[in-house]
């Protein structure tokens, strides 16, 4: 019975690696989010429109195309449910959100791909501290 559990725990820690390898910065999170808002109303929703999009724009980054924007797809993911939850009233500089969306690894947690919430808030506080 354990070994179930296990195998899929694997295949998930091996997923999410794959995905944390994908090279993004943080004017591919920017823009992804652009692409997505972009989408017409009725497919701004719809996770094969978002795909598609995101598909097209990773192509257009030279990422690589089925990674990339499952990458892309799963830091905006993990960006939206740390917003929602840690910084709903946006207080957060864009800039430093954006960098540690594409630079904070992945992890798994309950509800699917997350950042884990602590660490990213201290990377999102120590990219907006930098003297850029």
């Amino acid at each position: 019975m354990l070994a179930q559990p296990l195998a899929v725990t694997a295949h998930a820690v091996e997923a999410i690696e794959r995905l944390n390898a994908v090279p993004v910065r943080g004017s591919h999170i920017e823009a992804a989010l652009a692409v997505l808002a972009a989408l017409p109303p009725d497919l701004r929703t719809q996770p094969a429109a978002q795909a598609v999009a995101l598909q097209h724009y990773a192509e257009d980054q030279e990422l690589p195309p089925e990674a990339g924007s499952a990458a892309l797809h799963a830091r905006l993911t993990a960006l939206a449910k740390w917003t929602t939850t840690h910084d709903p009233a946006r207080q957060s500089a864009p800039e430093a959100v954006m960098e540690a969306a594409a630079r904070f690894p992945l992890s798994d947690g309950d509800a699917g791909v997350q950042f884990e919430p602590a660490g990213f808030q201290e990377m999102v506080l120590f990219i907006e501290e930098l003297p850029w």
